[in-house]
């Protein structure tokens, strides 16, 4: 489950209009004043080494200083958590020292990382100072141990009016699905609201869609409510958005329940595919790339080469 949403929240923060809409609401008036998020741009290269990598979620942005000359790049590292984790400070500074070591090998200008930690959970969570993870810190000792400065947003702290007012349509609709992750009564009750802030025209059906899985896998909403919250959106992407349930129902493959069944795996995206979803979405829901899943087409005559 951690896993799903840790990919849910990868895919709403991977375009980078998307990232800016969000951050441009919830980030202190003060840090926005020194960035211009129209340069903000997704980071493709990783600097976690080793075993650790699959342990680390971050997604990492780089976007410009907008009151400097120079114009100074800034590292915006997002962590993303859907439950309390006490050393997750430790992460971050992993990630940060690791970057700056590169700089420094590669002979690259050094720059400031904004750590940003987003978290979704429903328990209470106060992200402690990391000496506090000592516990048989002295405080003459103290000075020792370095602080991580670093935002805090939790995900459930944002009102729903908020959410509703950021600027691009989709990410609203995926952070309010988001904040009500782990509350299915609740998710359920707000499906309409969800769906309302689709936009009327859209050129993302994907990920559209993606909410749409998202939405089926953390919960179950039975198809009369389902059906009932579509009413205020358009024809065209309520038909297709049926056609998601729908098949989703039948096939009751969700996310996770294929994991490591090669031949289900290709029943479902050569059905789905003929069901009219997309390779993104197969993706999604099979748990591979987008590149297998159009090998597999491929391979089936389903796509030509």
């Amino acid at each position: 489950m951690h896993k799903l949403h840790d990919k849910f929240v990868r895919a709403a923060f991977s375009d980078a209009i998307r990232a800016a809409a969000f951050f441009e609401k919830f980030l202190p008036k003060n840090i926005l004043e020194e960035l211009d998020l129209q340069t903000l741009r997704p980071l493709q290269e990783s600097y976690i080494q080793g075993n650790l990598k699959e342990y680390f979620s971050d997604i990492v942005f780089e976007v410009t200083e907008k009151n400097n000359d120079n114009k100074t790049d800034i590292v915006l590292l997002f962590e993303h958590k859907s439950s309390p984790d006490r050393f997750v400070l430790f992460q971050i500074g992993h990630y940060m020292f690791s970057h700056w070591y590169l700089c420094i090998q590669n002979k690259r200008p050094l720059k400031v990382i904004i750590p940003v930690i987003y978290y979704q959970g429903k328990k209470k969570w106060k992200c402690k100072p990391l000496f506090e993870t000592f516990r048989k810190n002295k405080s003459k000792l103290q000075y020792f141990i370095p602080e991580i400065p670093h935002l805090f947003i939790a995900l459930r702290s944002l009102s729903d009016d908020a959410i509703s007012d950021i600027r691009d349509r989709l990410m609203a609709a995926s952070v309010m699905a988001q904040k009500n992750a782990f509350d299915v009564i609740k998710l359920a009750e707000d499906l309409e609201k969800i769906f309302r802030l689709f936009p009327v025209n859209d050129n993302q059906r994907n990920f559209l869609n993606q909410i749409i899985v998202y939405v089926l896998s953390v919960s179950e909403i039975p198809r009369p409510e389902f059906e009932k919250a579509l009413e205020s959106i358009p024809e065209d992407i309520k038909e297709n958005l049926m056609t998601t349930y729908s098949w989703i129902k039948e096939e009751g493959k969700l996310e996770g329940k294929l994991e490591g069944k090669t031949e289900e795996k290709i029943g479902v995206i050569l059905k789905g595919f003929d069901k009219g979803l997309t390779i993104s979405i197969l993706a999604g829901i099979t748990d591979l790339t987008e590149e297998d899943v159009q090998k597999i087409l491929i391979n089936y005559r389903k796509l030509k080469s």
